[in-house]
């Protein structure tokens, strides 16, 4: 009797489970590897897209296959895309996508909007500004023997280990993207030839695109902002003259970072910065860092001149009005009167606030020849 009602129930069971009714099998997929939007010269969107092939018993290797259309939205862009190719378009192998100059200084949350709600989205796709047209960078279609969007995939990823360019996809954008209190900066992108250039950043206010940060501007901004990769290196002139022997690489061990924001009467905002480094000296052909004197001559003129560099910096990014160090989300967390008096023009208000930034250098490693 046991065993009869046990086979009914697992019967029973079997016939109302769910089969895969949401299957979305590969083969009928046409698999979207990269995506650009531009600004069309009718003020609509110019999309990009970069489908790959896959290889076949013909084909020994992948190829690209780049087609652009114009739309009104992003979606509105796909669904004319599959009109034109066979089987379905999917994004869930999208690796990168890149946003024109002319585009990113209009708002970029449309293009973003529908991009984050498919659940088949891929969610860690890199985002990145192009400087000219993004639709021009794709059509490359290949970096040396190595795919376009691959290229620029792994490139910014190095960048990303080297201090360079800020880690920025679709998922760890997006909260930023709605929050009031804080900007965000993108990589940017340079068509050099056949080659890509990835070593400055794109600074944002309002989702609208808004100034540039140079390479070591850029390096600064992820130190202030407490997001270190695995190096963090400058070079500076330490004498005169233009040979070898007139500059200094240093590479930053560790970085400790405090920062205090001071909400004083009168509306006054004030943040105390303050960056302590230990550094190991990478290249300097001059050497005599066995001698105690040396180094503290170069632990002084190193704070000098990245004192010099972070006041660039941050002079910059107000007169971009990018607050990327979130200082607008810090007031509203801890001094929220401050914050309703300066919220409905944050941008204008953020170019008002002082900064005291502060940067200790200190010689802790100086390579094996001494």
């Amino acid at each position: 009797m046991k065993k009869c009602f046990f086979s009914i129930t697992v019967i029973f069971i079997l016939l109302w489970m769910t089969g895969c009714w949401d299957q979305d099998l590969l083969k009928n997929a046409r698999l979207l590897y990269g995506t650009g939007f531009d600004l069309a010269p009718d003020g609509k969107l110019l999309s990009t897209f970069v489908i790959r092939d896959m290889a076949g018993i013909e084909q020994q290797s992948p190829k690209n296959d780049i087609i652009y259309t114009d739309s009104n939205t992003t979606l509105e862009g796909r669904d004319k895309i599959d009109d034109k190719i066979s089987r379905f378009l999917r994004a869930y192998r999208n690796r990168i996508i890149l946003i024109g100059e002319e585009q990113a200084k209009q708002d970029i949350y449309p293009i973003l909007d529908n991009i984050y709600r498919d659940p088949k989205s891929a969610l860690n796709a890199r985002i990145g500004v192009v400087k000219g047209k993004a639709s021009d960078l794709l059509s490359l279609k290949k970096v040396g023997n190595v795919l376009i969007e691959e290229e620029i995939d792994e490139l910014i990823k190095s960048k990303e280990l080297t201090t360079s360019v800020p880690k920025v996809t679709v998922e760890t954008i997006y909260p930023v993207i709605k929050d009031s209190g804080e900007d965000f900066v993108l990589p940017y992108l340079i068509k050099n030839g056949k080659r890509v250039d990835v070593s400055q950043s794109a600074m944002f206010h309002k989702r609208q695109f808004t100034g540039i940060l140079s390479s070591d501007e850029s390096t600064m901004y992820l130190l202030m902002k407490d997001d270190k990769g695995k190096v963090a290196r400058f070079t500076r002139k330490i004498s005169k003259g233009q040979n070898g022997y007139d500059f200094l690489t240093f590479n930053i061990n560790k970085s400790k970072r405090k920062m205090k924001i001071q909400a004083q009467s009168g509306d006054q905002i004030t943040v105390m910065l303050d960056l302590k480094w230990k550094v190991s000296i990478v290249e300097y052909p001059k050497s005599h860092l066995d001698d105690k004197e040396v180094v503290a001559q170069l632990n002084q003129l190193l704070s000098k001149e990245m004192n010099f560099l972070i006041n660039e910096t941050i002079k910059k990014m107000q007169n971009a009005r990018c607050d990327g160090l979130g200082i607008g989300r810090k007031l509203r967390a801890f001094h929220p009167d401050s914050w309703k008096k300066q919220k409905e023009d944050w941008g204008s208000n953020y170019q008002k606030v002082h900064f005291v930034p502060n940067i200790q250098v200190e010689i802790t490693k100086k390579g094996i020849v001494n």
